[in-house]
């Protein structure tokens, strides 16, 4: 598997899961916000935040029907209406938000949803780009991203093998190797039974060479902690400060501060459950090893010089003498000591 370096963290095998809180435009066009959403995420324990960079006339016609729930059961306007009241934070603002990533030492991405986005956040030096599954076989924005030599991070929701090997072979033909994919599910919120995390399994059956995680849109933590602990090598969460505020529909469906580090916790306990493999028996299990295990022991009272039979011989805690396993070889030797009844047996007592 190649390994992708984002700032200072490398994203591979059996290394630390890249945590990213997706804030989005859950700012509300609100600076003070934004940066809010920076500090609370980094003292949570993620490794990055995401941001949504675009204007509400170009990513949508004015009639494009919402495909998410905008409250519990009310899906009627339009997408146009939703982004129009988001699309606000200025260029000026953008490049607060990353200088103050700068300061904390967490990493600034975004999304950019046209080809304008991506000038927009190549002028406040972006550290990453992510590509919303929605865009996956928008090839000419893929293209443009991948130009600038930065990692790229694809979500894959809704997409068929075929258009996610598109997607990738279009940022291998501009000589950029930094990918990572992303399996979701575009449902807001996804329910849990729909988030299919073997299919982030398939997805690194065919990518071997490129880290794969998992973007969640479900409500709680059960499918991102599970992602990981099905190697997911990349964890993105939504994100907010305050579920209640108006406009983004994504405040909902996000983690809230403390939400977020109940999730990074359970994330960094699964990847200490993962551990190594070792052929044998783990440091902690040494004490077990040596006393839960059974050795060979005497049953009666063995005099000096008597040929040792099986009723002589039983099995018990601990483990320190010779295995079970041996006992056909105790049985015809010799006792060359006395040996007392509900004794370990060691070779040092036969002949």
């Amino acid at each position: 598997m190649n390994e992708v370096v984002i700032n200072n963290k490398v994203i591979g095998e059996n290394l630390s899961v890249f945590v990213i809180a997706e804030a989005g435009v859950n700012h509300n066009n609100d600076l003070e916000k934004g940066i809010k959403l920076i500090e609370t995420a980094h003292e949570a324990g993620a490794d990055a935040i995401k941001f949504q960079t675009y204007k509400a006339e170009s990513i949508t016609t004015k009639t494009a029907p919402r495909y998410w729930s905008n409250k519990l059961n009310d899906s009627d306007g339009t997408q146009y209406d939703t982004f129009s009241k988001l699309d606000g934070l200025s260029i000026d603002g953008h490049k607060v938000l990353k200088k103050r990533c700068e300061e904390l030492g967490i990493t600034f991405l975004s999304t950019p949803f046209n080809l304008e986005d991506v000038d927009i956040l190549e002028e406040i030096n972006v550290d990453v780009y992510k590509i919303s599954s929605s865009d996956l076989t928008y090839i000419q924005l893929i293209k443009r991203v991948a130009e600038t030599g930065k990692p790229v991070i694809l979500s894959t929701g809704c997409a068929t093998i075929g258009e996610m090997e598109k997607a990738v072979e279009t940022i291998y033909s501009t000589g950029n190797k930094g990918i990572i994919l992303q399996h979701c599910i575009l449902q807001y919120p996804c329910d849990i039974e729909n988030t299919n995390l073997n299919k982030m399994l398939k997805i690194k059956d065919i990518f071997p060479e490129i880290p794969v995680g998992y973007s969640d849109h479900t409500i709680g933590f059960i499918a991102p902690v599970t992602a990981v602990a099905m190697g997911a090598k990349t964890i993105e969460k939504h994100y907010t400060i305050d579920k209640k505020l108006p406009d983004s529909p994504d405040h909902r469906l996000s983690a809230d501060p403390q939400e977020l580090k109940e999730m990074v916790d359970l994330i960094r306990s699964a990847e200490m459950a993962k551990g190594y493999f070792k052929n044998g028996y783990y440091p902690a299990e040494e004490k077990a090893y040596m006393y839960a295990r059974k050795s060979v022991v005497s049953n009666v009272h063995i005099k000096k010089g008597t040929i040792i039979t099986p009723e002589m011989l039983t099995c018990k805690r601990p483990g320190t003498g010779i295995a079970p396993e041996n006992m056909d070889l105790v049985v015809g030797s010799v006792a060359s000591v006395d040996i007392d009844d509900d004794i370990v047996l060691s070779r040092s007592m036969l002949c």
